[in-house]
């Protein structure tokens, strides 16, 4: 039996919680909100968050994040982006010293514009080399529901994702190794982004074709800013690149895509996040990519547009029009360089 640990009860934490338990681990979510296990224990789900979907008797919520991680053979961080620095620094206390680290997180620090392996690698620096970062085209209730899904996992040394790997692959949950740890991350940080701007597509009623479009250009913007920084362009193209951007882009149960609809409908992007119990990260990446793209000189015009639109007040139709009026040029001109 291997002993995991999850931190974050949030809807893809409990998910993947229910899932490690279903292939025999024994499993403990860590959760922040105070009366959440109770209400989990008497409750049998995990109502606030992932309502409808049973929890097993023997799989234990706490408030105490030493008795989540004690004897852990795997802790699986499953909290949004801005919280993973102070989890990461409370946890360092308690993690076993030959514990498997996975990160689930989808975004990039904002004040840093640190990378979670960059956070993890200063809270955890006895822990950063058996740390691996999970991405890919799953949502929260299509695992929670036992439907297949496929996932990346990348480790700096590919023998870490594969120990991961190990522990959580099963035929719901195929699990890929990778040794792109850039790429992975990127890829599930930008999409997000990407996905706002596909919602507010939606949302003005531009069509299926014009969908496809902020899609496929914003995937261009994705990789030209991954390459600079140093990821393999194949990444782009798999699980971490085009299946979760496919997934983020379309899926109704997508939080950024429904933030980028909201904004369609004439509201601000405080007022929509404001109003979410689960955090939208491409709101939080809008501003990080912003700085990323100014740092790296990666002309990114469909990310900065977003970027606009939630935090300097720009009008979304404005953004539409400016963005379909930009210059004509070549389809792959600058595809992996740094020319929009």
């Amino acid at each position: 039996m291997t002993n995991v640990a999850v931190l974050g009860a949030g809807a893809f934490g409990t998910a993947l919680a229910i899932h490690s338990h279903s292939l025999g681990h024994r499993t403990r979510v860590w959760a922040f909100d105070k009366g959440l296990p109770e209400d989990v224990s008497e409750k049998g789900e995990n109502k606030a968050y992932l309502p409808g979907f049973s929890v097993p008797a023997d799989m234990e919520f706490t408030n105490d994040m030493g008795e989540a991680l004690e004897d852990a053979n795997l802790v699986l961080l499953a909290v949004p982006s801005g919280f993973m620095r102070s989890v990461t620094a409370q946890a360092a206390a308690h993690i076993p010293r030959n514990a498997l680290i996975t990160s689930t997180a989808k975004g990039i620090e904002q004040d840093s514009l640190a990378m979670m392996s960059e956070v993890i690698a200063e809270t955890l620096p006895d822990h950063a080399s058996h740390a691996s970062y999970l991405s890919g085209p799953s949502f929260a209730k299509d695992l929670a529901s036992r439907l297949p899904a496929d996932v990346s996992l990348a480790a700096a040394d590919i023998e870490t994702a594969r120990g991961v790997q190990e522990i959580l692959h099963s035929p719901l949950l195929r699990v890929y190794a990778s040794d792109d740890v850039i790429g992975v991350q990127l890829g599930g940080a930008l999409k997000n982004v990407v996905a706002v701007a596909c919602g507010a597509a939606f949302g003005l009623g531009m069509g299926a074709s014009a969908l496809a479009a902020v899609m496929t250009r914003g995937l261009a913007e994705l990789a030209r800013l991954g390459v600079a920084l140093g990821a393999n362009p194949l990444t782009f193209l798999g699980l971490a690149g085009v299946g979760d951007l496919t997934l983020t882009c379309h899926g109704e149960l997508s939080r950024n895509r429904q933030l980028g609809v909201q904004l369609a409908s004439g509201r601000t992007a405080q007022e929509v996040v404001s109003s979410q119990k689960a955090v939208a990260e491409g709101y939080r990446t809008a501003a990080a990519v912003h700085a990323l793209s100014e740092r790296t000189g990666v002309e990114m015009p469909i990310s900065e547009a977003v970027y606009l639109v939630c935090h300097q007040g720009a009008s979304i139709r404005e953004e539409a029009t400016r963005l379909m009026s930009r210059p004509r040029k070549d389809e792959l001109a600058g595809i992996f360089q740094h020319e929009g």
